[in-house]
């Protein structure tokens, strides 16, 4: 029988394998190598994503003061611990542990990317990801700090719903433990993030390679059949640290624009 290990493995293959195959813009599938490296750290985010909510999800039982149930759930003074109890620190330095070594290497994927793209020396291509400058690496902190609080708040409020969908069912401890393990650990929840969070990684990479070699603007370019979030900025050029403003009003200085968005940006000198 195959062990957890190996499943995961075969797991990212298959992650690897269908990903590959759908539409991206073709600024991904320029070279194949850092195409390649980004499909298979995406897959890695997955399972390391997966893995945090799949321990998570003992841990959270541990959360909740059952003895208060089934008085209403309060933001204040309910059963689920306070937003600034210390244990969402460490669950924060648990998942920030699991992700940033893959989050890393996926903006110096973006980097490495660009050099292959526009062939501005910089110098990315021959270095290992583990000797990468300083500015990589701090933006790799910014990105994985932003991941982290995201993914703490959601896991709060998945906590505090599930209890209150409990005590709205009349379910015992038992029950409500069980159903709130089952909210946790949800792979489609993982999947949501490695199919988001590696298109964000990489383009901050891809930005920092073009401010080193000197572009000055750059141009929103994504599918022919983009969503309606991203159709309207297809071909909009502004300035490179200005930022577009989606269809939705959100404001952002670079792809992804919404959750699986696989548009690009096109830097120009």
């Amino acid at each position: 029988m195959a062990t957890r290990a190996e499943l995961l493995r075969a797991r990212e293959e298959l992650h690897i394998a269908i990903h590959a195959a759908e539409e991206w813009q073709e600024s991904y599938k320029a070279n194949p190598d850092t195409f390649r490296q980004l499909l298979a750290l995406e897959a890695r985010l997955e399972t390391a994503t997966a893995e945090y909510l799949h321990e998570l999800a003992i841990r959270a039982p541990g959360y909740v003061d059952w003895s208060k149930l089934p008085d209403p759930v309060k933001a204040d003074n309910g059963p689920v611990l306070n937003n600034d109890d210390p244990v969402w620190r460490d669950e924060a330095a648990l998942l920030t542990s699991a992700v940033i070594d893959i989050i890393t290497d996926l903006v110096a994927t973006g980097a490495v990317a660009g050099e292959a793209l526009y062939g501005y020396p910089a110098g990315y291509a021959a270095i290992e990801y583990a000797n990468l400058d300083e500015a990589i690496m701090d933006a790799a902190r910014k990105h994985t700090a932003q991941l982290v609080s995201h993914a703490t708040e959601t896991t709060r409020k998945l906590i505090r719903e599930s209890v209150a969908k409990s005590i709205a069912m009349g379910e015992d401890v038992n029950q409500a433990t069980e159903r709130l393990m089952n909210v946790i650990d949800n792979p489609i929840r993982a999947r949501l993030i490695s199919e988001t969070e590696p298109v964000n990684a990489y383009q901050t990479g891809l930005k920092h390679y073009a401010k080193q070699t000197g572009a000055k603007t750059k141009t929103w370019d994504g599918l022919s059949g983009a969503c309606q979030i991203c159709s309207p900025l297809i071909g909009r050029t502004i300035p490179i640290d200005d930022l577009f403003q989606l269809a939705n009003g959100r404001e952002l200085d670079r792809p992804a624009g919404h959750p699986r968005c696989r548009c690009s940006l096109i830097y120009d000198y």
